[in-house]
């Protein structure tokens, strides 16, 4: 009793049952079922379609789309905060805070702040380009986080009209 292939085998299925246990324990007991991580992933990718304009323009008031509970896992949190900043509006860039930045993709609390301190020591961004004078904000960043963003305000008066 307990050949080789069998020892490995039983091996096998503790381990699994350890690193099972493990990955529960590290979720929480309230961490999210498979059936509600399928339908973030659903919805995660709709709104990247959205977002590259694929879809319909992201929603525009709270009344659309309410986001469920935090959860205890500070990664499923920080990811649902995100979704939500894409669902509930685009955000205006000169009158952002550093909570309202820092819900964005690629944005982190650094950032945010430097962001913020730009526009208040040298003035308004006038629209997303003027981000680009932020340090740390470079091109693709600010291709990540356009669709996002309000774009800048159109003049009623026109330079033709003069």
């Amino acid at each position: 009793m307990g050949g080789r292939e069998f020892r490995a085998t039983l091996l096998f299925v503790l381990i699994s049952l350890v690193v099972g246990a493990g990955y529960r324990s590290w979720i929480g007991p309230e961490g999210p079922t498979f059936v509600e991580r399928l339908r973030r992933m659903e919805e995660a990718s709709a709104l990247q379609g959205e977002a590259a304009g694929a879809g319909p323009h992201l929603a525009s008031s709270r009344s659309e789309v309410e986001p469920g509970p935090r959860q205890s896992n500070p990664r499923v949190g920080k990811a649902r905060e995100r979704t939500a900043a894409a669902v509930l509006g685009r955000l205006d860039p000169d009158r952002a805070s550093t909570a309202d930045w820092e819900r964005l993709p690629g944005i982190g609390p650094s950032l945010a702040a430097r962001i913020v301190a730009d526009r208040d020591s040298r003035g308004a961004f006038g629209g997303p380009e003027g981000l680009l004078r932020v340090r740390g904000i470079g091109p693709k960043t600010l291709d990540r986080i356009r669709p996002f963003l309000r774009p800048a305000p159109v003049d009623s008066v026109s330079p033709s009209a003069n």
